[in-house]
């Protein structure tokens, strides 16, 4: 910890005196550095019109990065929260996974539903080498996006304007893609592909074994210009993902310094589990004059999933002495057998029709869709505990479980979801405004619930300035229930559950500033979420277990600020602070106000960009997290009130990057090529994830004991990636 915040301060030390330096720099060096970058020139640093912001893309591929995936910028962003660095998701202002909307080219994206942890997960949709922007909401959003509680990722691919391909390679995959025109420019294509291992980073577990990890996939976007009036846009993807693990043995220290354990477990059988999906989306777009757009789009998704694992563990707890690694004593001593055969297979078409209308300072957005989901998922999966030669739980009659979940579930649901949205643009004697409001209608055959949710939001400017904007918005945000949320802790599906509720009232603004002549922009929001309806899940990695029923309400209220711009001239960083406070309350046997599982009153992220002045063609990026403790619960699943805290999230990434341009025949094939040396984990920290409870059988007097082993995260790698483009 102390080394965590020493390399902090060294930071703003050293940011200060390149601040300093580089303004005295010759003229000479200044204009190297813009010869040498053909990105420098830092275009992200505006205003944004209500909550929706756009991000900074450019330095996606050369974030230290160990998932590979393109969210793992978006958690270094105030309100985003992570503590996982193996998994694409992420909670925001205190909502589940769930509660995230992600689109590509308008189309929503749907994540896996037996995911377990992190390493399972593979890669996320987005193919970052085929991104052309992304916008990102944490809250507060309009009413053209959907029926989430939390937030919304808008993301666009590209459409190309001449040929090029681009790879990459590293110790954790590899990715290509190619693009290019036909035709006169009329057709367009950009197709990419990933193959992700992380085999190399699951090394560093305290769980040992033969990791073989496997994940695949292809994506493509192809462009037909029919007429000057018509295009018609084809996105299609294909993911194959395996996962297979054979543990071998697990050693893990935990405790306190004067009261400290080592857990030994000895595996045999393995696990695995295929996750495998494919989507389809046809656009058509008309656009009858430049005031008119109409759009029709159809879509499909299609998902098979597999967990399948038989695994037999031998443990040996034992006490330790202090300040030393020899065991002392015997606390307990057992074997668990663990069984699963779940399969789900998920079907989903939608047909969508949206529109819009562009006047000389006011817009009408509409849109009409119909879905169908449909979800056949059979669960069967089983714990058997042996603690000294006893079933736990133990009762002295019989040989019971220690858990059981049971299910055979078919679920049909046919969606209509209607929106319309009115935005007007007010020029005032002192104040320019932006005014948007919008409504959206969302009805479920499977309930026969009816859904309105208003939704509005104004952005001020004042005349004098374009430096200062402020914006508010307000709205009613319900979520129809999916069915990883209709289904309970023991896999029982309920179908009479209603949409969960948010109110959301968002206050916030930016202000854009320059030192010297480097650009700066601070953006600052307050908000405050009114939840009803909630169902309470508990998670466990990135899996999460609902309680299967609306029986609880809760608040979430926060701040979120973020200062980014060029510490280092040409470079941008930032730096995103949070603070959250969320609560809820549980109706029936376990009454009360209890935190969320993401409750995480502090957040901190930095994400920093350097260079040698006389050699700008290598770069430095550190990437330094740390998160407050989160909260974990009792393994009982009838018990909210049982709560504690694990360690805090602390991580620092950094990277080294050297760029190679075109200068000549030799590489008249290759326009850039750049190398990567990427340090994980830095100072090689002991994340905690989750944790592995361990029950001891009843003594003498009747007493049993419960230890909580944690299951950490990855330790120090180092990384090594090359990419080129041609």
């Amino acid at each position: 910890m102390k080394g965590f915040f020493s390399l902090f301060s060294v930071f703003f030390v050293f940011a200060a005196e390149r601040v300093t330096a580089q303004e005295s720099l010759p003229h000479n060096n200044a204009d190297s550095v813009v010869r040498f970058i053909p990105e420098a020139p830092v275009s992200g640093l505006r205003p944004q019109r209500g909550t929706l912001q756009r991000i900074e893309i450019r330095s996606i591929n050369r974030l230290p990065n160990p998932s590979g995936n393109i969210e793992t910028m978006l958690k270094t962003f105030p309100g985003v929260s992570s503590g996982n660095e193996l998994s694409a998701q992420y909670s925001v202002r205190g909502g589940s996974f769930d509660e995230n909307l992600v689109y590509v080219n308008g189309v929503e994206i749907y994540r896996p539903v037996l995911i377990r942890s992190g390493q399972q997960e593979g890669l996320s949709f987005i193919n970052p080498d085929m991104v052309a922007s992304v916008d990102f909401s944490a809250g507060g959003f309009d009413a053209g996006y959907g029926d989430k509680m939390s937030s919304v990722l808008d993301v666009r691919y590209r459409i190309p304007s001449g040929f090029a391909v681009n790879t990459s390679a590293s110790l954790l995959g590899a990715s290509a893609s190619m693009e290019g025109t036909a035709g006169g420019k009329r057709f367009s294509y950009l197709v990419g592909t990933r193959y992700k291992t992380s085999q190399y980073l699951l090394g560093t577990l305290d769980l040992q074994g033969d990791y073989a990890p496997d994940f695949l996939d292809v994506q493509g976007l192809f462009t037909f210009r029919i007429t000057d009036r018509w295009d018609m846009d084809w996105l299609v993807n294909v993911s194959r993902n395996k996962y297979r693990f054979e543990p071998e043995i697990r050693t893990t220290n935990f405790g306190t310094l004067y009261d400290s354990y080592q857990l030994t477990v000895y595996y045999d059988g393995k696990e695995i589990d295929r996750y495998n999906n494919s989507m389809e989306s046809l656009t058509l777009t008309c656009r009858p004059s430049d005031k008119w757009m109409l759009k029709f789009t159809g879509s499909t998704y299609q998902s098979n999933e597999q967990e399948t694992f038989d695994i037999e563990a031998s443990y040996r707890l034992s006490g330790l002495n202090t300040g030393a690694s020899d065991s002392v004593s015997n606390a307990g001593v057992g074997s668990e057998l663990s069984h699963a055969r779940n399969y789900l297979n998920a079907n989903n078409y939608s047909l969508v029709h949206t529109g819009a209308f562009y006047g000389k300072r006011r817009s009408v957005h509409w849109s009409v869709e119909f879905r169908q989901e449909m979800t056949d998922n059979r669960l069967n999966e089983w714990v058997m505990i042996d603690s000294a030669g006893y079933a736990v739980p133990y009762d002295g009659r019989e040989i019971a479980l220690n858990m059981s979940r049971r299910a055979d579930n078919r679920l049909k649901v046919r969606r209509a979801v209607a929106w319309w949205q009115f935005r007007q643009t007010l020029a005032g004697k002192y104040v320019n405004w932006d005014i948007a409001a919008g409504i959206r209608f969302n009805y479920n055959d499977m309930n026969g619930e009816y859904l309105f949710s208003p939704r509005w939001s104004v952005t001020v400017r004042p005349r004098h300035s374009s430096r200062l904007s402020g914006h508010f918005a307000a709205g009613l945000y319900a979520q129809p229930p999916a069915y990883s949320e209709l289904r309970d802790m023991q896999g029982r599906m309920n179908t009479s559950i209603k949409a969960q509720r948010s109110v959301h009232y968002t206050v916030g603004g930016d202000y854009l500033f320059h030192i010297g002549y480097r650009p700066f922009k601070l953006s600052s929001e307050i908000y405050y979420k009114q939840l009803s309806r909630l169902i309470p899940y508990r998670m466990e990695n990135v899996r999460i277990y609902y309680a299967g029923a609306n029986m609880a309400s809760g608040y979430v209220a926060g701040w979120d600020v973020k200062l980014n711009g060029e510490f280092v001239k040409d470079a941008e960083s930032w730096i995103s602070f949070s603070l959250m406070h969320a609560r809820q309350n549980i109706g029936g046997d376990a009454q009360g106000s209890f935190p969320f599982p993401t409750d995480r009153l502090a957040n901190f992220n930095l994400f920093f960009q350097d260079y040698f002045p006389t050699s700008p063609t290598w770069r430095m990026f550190l990437n330094l997290s740390f998160g407050s403790p989160l909260p974990y619960h009792y393994p009982d699943p009838d018990r909210f009130d049982r709560t504690f805290r694990m360690p805090a999230y602390r991580r620092v990434d950094i990277g080294l990057s050297k760029e190679f341009f075109k200068t000549g025949k030799p590489h008249k094939f290759i326009r850039q090529f750049m190398i990567n040396a990427e340090i994980f984990n830095l100072f090689d920290t002991k994340n905690t994830i989750s944790y592995f409870w361990m029950q001891t059988v009843h003594d003498r007097d009747g007493r049993s004991q419960q230890f909580a082993i944690p299951n950490y995260l990855t330790a120090r790698r180092i990384n090594v990636k090359l990419s080129a483009t041609f």
